[in-house]
């Protein structure tokens, strides 16, 4: 963007590199993900270190102790080891068969595959816990197998499937926010500062909700509201909200 904004002005065309800058709404999304999952994953302490006292010790404890087994981790591991061939990736879909011929599971499971997860894939990490949880009790019952014997240890504990959930619910906001911008076919430029406002405020209230996670969603918030304060520098986004308001 400097080097655009010297050669235009060179050429005598009026151009600033801050005022015309776009920036990718789900790269910051996604940014701010990864700064909170991997916070999460280097220091699982905070939720004893900063939550209230309302919470009793051995609920803390049980529950950090849950989240520094990294349960987004541990969904990698168990994918992997689902995955690693495809006698196994066909073994899973008889499972989940089996299962819904003989209503085990008490609903209908779809029968799919799980997904593997990529830190660059927007939303993948979202994708990946969800569709494990869909998928759990034929997953749970698959590893339960004999010939599976050496691979139960990698099933969740109750507490780590808890928090599990917990992370699925901090990582869904974001995610429905970059599907509100994506499922769009028009230009949704004067849609992203009011996106980045609902998802804080969405992220705030779960911090509310789940005050075990408040230091990392705290972190992702402070990241959303970096890139905000960059792009507010910009017209553009004001311009556009303009243009949008003006031929609606």
């Amino acid at each position: 963007m400097e080097w655009l904004e010297f050669y235009l002005r060179e050429e005598g065309i009026p151009f600033d590199r801050v005022g015309n800058r776009i920036r990718c709404f789900p790269h910051i999304v996604n940014i701010a993900v990864q700064t909170l999952l991997k916070e999460m994953k280097e220091n699982p302490y905070y939720p004893i270190v900063e939550c209230s006292t309302d919470i009793p010790a051995d609920e803390l404890n049980s529950y950090t102790h849950a989240l520094s087994l990294d349960p987004v981790g541990q969904t990698r591991r168990i994918v992997g080891v689902c995955r690693a061939s495809g006698s196994r990736r066909k073994d899973l879909k008889s499972a989940i068969e089996e299962g819904n011929k003989l209503k085990t599971w008490g609903e209908i499971i779809r029968v799919v595959q799980l997904l593997r997860d990529c830190e660059t894939r927007w939303s993948s990490t979202y994708n990946m816990i969800d569709r494990m949880m869909e998928l759990y009790p034929p997953v749970q019952n698959f590893l339960q197998w004999p010939s599976m014997a050496d691979h139960t240890h990698h099933l969740f504990t109750s507490k780590q499937y808890e928090v599990l959930g917990h992370i699925h619910q901090i990582l869904e906001i974001p995610h429905r926010c970059q599907e509100l911008l994506a499922a769009e076919k028009t230009p949704t430029l004067f849609m992203a500062l009011p996106t980045y406002e609902k998802l804080v405020e969405l992220w705030k209230s779960l911090a509310l909700a789940i005050p075990e996670m408040s230091h990392y969603i705290g972190l992702a918030v402070a990241k959303i509201m970096e890139y905000v304060s960059k792009g507010c520098r910009s017209k553009i986004y004001a311009l556009a909200m303009i243009a949008d308001t003006l031929f609606m």
